[in-house]
């Protein structure tokens, strides 16, 4: 049942970071005034990986993507290996807490409303033909729902690197942490429309290039090129405030979570990609409160 299709979806899909989600996807932040990057960092490749020295050892900030890459397939054993060192675990939220049949209802369109209206016959049929499922089974969908079932269509990705990470971790019986909760980030993703959806949907569209590229600059670990992509600042000056929203705001919220943590040491973070760039971004905060933050490129 697409019902069913879309809750894990979403049960894979949120904690996004906004990296993996169509056209709105790939504008959620201001643009960057300054670079991303130190002098010393510019140019490496590898995974998205910081040291971060605090006070008493340091830790590491790792940059995730939610489609497209498969951590057991893809991921480096040294990165695994600096969450293994760890004693705590940070992510974005707990995904045991997000209740299935609520976030079924939150896909649902209100009465009176259906999603082949809004989208039209030709981008509709596409949608229908792309998920290869009944019309009917779609009609009755929000946008946004119907945006990440396309995402992960594109990029199948049975085990989210988000949520790989935490599987080791509990395995290895470490702290969990989690930075929100999943309400929040509902609210997040529902902020993408019918016009994020029909620009996936196009093989040429902005959002479905943006999102392979993307998809490209993250398995090539060129985190220059992830944020030039990500902060692009026409799509940014579209909506302002919705992009701010979906980054700025939250890296501020999670700074004080983390800092206790970095400072003792030991801690292992992994957050969407998108929320290390930009003099928003977590590695600027972080160096505005005096951290040393190194990319990591191979132990």
């Amino acid at each position: 049942m697409i019902a069913q299709r879309l809750v894990r979806t979403a049960l894979a899909v949120l904690g996004i970071g906004s990296a993996a989600c169509g056209s709105s996807a790939a504008r959620p932040a201001p643009a960057p005034a300054r670079h991303t990057t130190r002098p010393d960092d510019a140019g490496l490749r590898g995974p998205l990986l910081w040291e971060v020295q605090g006070a008493h050892g340091p830790s590491y900030l790792f940059g995730t993507i939610h489609a497209g890459f498969q951590a057991d397939r893809d991921l480096p054993a040294w990165v695994w290996d600096k969450l293994d060192a760890a004693d705590t675990f940070i992510m974005e939220l707990d995904p045991t807490t997000i209740p299935i049949v609520e976030m079924a209802k939150l896909g649902q369109l209100p009465e009176g409303k259906s999603l082949d209206q809004m989208l039209g016959d030709k981008d509709f049929a596409a949608l229908v033909a792309l998920l290869e499922t009944s019309a009917e089974s779609l009609k009755r969908l929000q946008p946004w729902a119907a945006l990440l079932l396309v995402t992960q269509r594109l990029y199948p990705t049975p085990v989210p690197l988000d949520l790989a990470l935490r599987d080791r971790a509990v395995a290895k019986g470490k702290k969990l942490v989690y930075l929100e909760d999943w309400k929040l980030q509902a609210e997040i993703i529902a902020m993408m429309d019918v016009e994020d959806l029909r620009d996936l949907l196009d093989e040429k569209g902005k959002g479905r290039v943006q999102l392979e590229a993307l998809v490209a600059a993250y398995r090539a670990g060129d985190f220059d090129k992830l944020a030039a992509i990500g902060l692009d600042p026409e799509e940014i000056a579209k909506n302002p405030a919705r992009n701010a929203r979906m980054l700025d705001d939250r890296n501020r919220a999670w700074i004080g979570t983390l800092v206790p943590h970095l400072e003792r040491g030991g801690a292992f973070v992994a957050v969407g990609a998108l929320h290390f760039a930009g003099e928003h971004g977590l590695i600027e905060l972080l160096r505005e409160r005096g951290y040393v933050l190194t990319r990591v490129v191979r132990p």
